[in-house]
């Protein structure tokens, strides 16, 4: 019996591994070029408004074909969506290569025709991205819930947060040496992506990975609780991306105007990452803060924390702390929202296109707007244009927590 289930357990490890894997590197190839995108806007003569909105029609490209893909989630299989999506991402920033070489190489900076065409290509690797990271994460949660479902859906966390450590810091590096070199770098990392969806097959998830039955659920919730609990942290996964888009558009344009490197924006994004790595690890390991609304809640004191922080500060001293806050918020919104949608589901690729819908929405708020602000109004208004969502939010998830509270009371009589 025991070397059944030792032989069970090893085969679900080896089935499961390439689809960590592709998870890692979509990632690290993402954080190399979204680390360095605003650097080289810049360097091809693009102003903070071009800097906002490359990521914001990036993630509007993404949301929008996320919404068309609603209608095939149920029917189209992980296995050739990703593939197609990893390809199509792949030819897209392969343009990028070329678009980037000759406008630096060809003496063309500040071409709008160029700029503009790095922002289209850049539309397009969103949408082909619709077809990626719901499909993957339906494929590596299928079929679970309870404490399984928490600890699959942390190891997922852990590779692609992983790689939020290191595709930074390679990517500042990377763009201080060469504006081209974060880019090479991305087509490469795809490359690789690739080629771990090609050795994932559609086992490679599900019933393998447990010699557990998971006909019924693991765990008894209250639903009316649990739909509270998704909409409170759907605001909170929002807001922990609306400062994301600003953080990493705007403030990567303001940490160098202060006078730091471009390495040492790598650096601090690093350190971010290693801190949501570490939260977002340590929650898939840990269930003690399921079903608290007072947790949802704190994230936005959290994050508005932070942003204080960044609009004081000058030195490293008061930024590294500042993105270690905000990592902790937005590690926190990110896998409560993850947790809350996929418990109780059935359709768990609907639930993750709901979550990257949320978090697009959050980039285009941030990053868009945030540009526009910048541009127009001043370089530390977008930050607090983020404290004002904050607020709003915090509102919002406040009039829902009181109806949890009411609704609970209400049974207990």
């Amino acid at each position: 019996m025991i070397k059944v289930y030792s032989k069970h357990i090893r085969k679900a490890l080896i089935d499961i591994w390439p689809l960590y894997g592709a998870a890692f590197t979509m990632s690290i190839s993402l954080n190399m070029l979204w680390t360095a995108m605003p650097f080289i806007i810049r360097n091809m003569g693009g102003n903070e408004e071009h800097v906002g909105f490359i990521w914001a029609f990036h993630m509007l490209g993404y949301m929008l074909c996320l919404l068309l893909a609603a209608f095939v989630l149920g029917y189209l299989a992980p296995r050739h969506a990703t593939r197609s999506a990893a390809g199509a991402m792949l030819l897209s920033t392969v343009v990028m290569v070329i678009v980037v070489y000759y406008t630096i190489n060809r003496d063309q900076i500040g071409s709008l025709t160029l700029i503009w065409t790095m922002i289209a290509t850049a539309t397009l690797l969103g949408a082909a991205m619709s077809l990626f990271w719901p499909f993957l994460m339906s494929w590596v949660s299928a079929d679970y819930e309870g404490p399984i479902l928490n600890r699959r859906l942390g190891t997922y966390n852990g590779m692609w947060s992983s790689a939020v450590i290191l595709g930074p810091l390679i990517g500042g590096v990377l763009v201080d040496m060469n504006t081209l070199g974060p880019v090479v770098a991305c087509v490469i990392s795809l490359t690789a992506c690739y080629i771990f969806l090609c050795l994932a097959h559609d086992g490679s998830a599900g019933n393998a990975a447990s010699v557990k039955s998971v006909d019924k659920s693991e765990v008894s919730f209250d639903p009316g609780l649990l739909m509270r609990l998704k909409w409170m942290a759907r605001i909170s996964l929002f807001c922990s991306w609306v400062c994301i888009g600003v953080i990493r558009s705007q403030f990567a344009l303001l940490f160098t105007d202060l006078g730091f490197s471009e390495t040492q924006y790598g650096i601090v994004i690093t350190i971010f990452g290693i801190c949501n790595f570490l939260l977002l690890t340590g929650a898939g390991r840990l269930a003690f803060w399921h079903f608290k609304p007072i947790l949802l809640i704190s994230i936005q004191a959290i994050l508005a924390l932070s942003l204080f922080l960044i609009i004081s500060g000058r030195t490293l001293l008061i930024f590294i702390p500042a993105l270690m806050i905000m990592a902790v918020g937005f590690g926190f919104a990110y896998s409560s929202h993850l947790y809350y949608g996929a418990c109780g589901s059935k359709k768990r690729s609907t639930q993750m296109a709901i979550h990257e819908v949320t978090l697009s929405l959050g980039v285009i708020v941030g990053a868009g707007a945030g540009g526009y602000i910048s541009r127009n109004y001043g370089i530390y208004w977008p930050y607090w244009f983020s404290i004002i969502v904050l607020a709003l939010c915090l509102i919002a998830q406040v009039v829902i927590w009181v109806a949890v509270k009411s609704s609970r009371h209400g049974q207990s009589a």
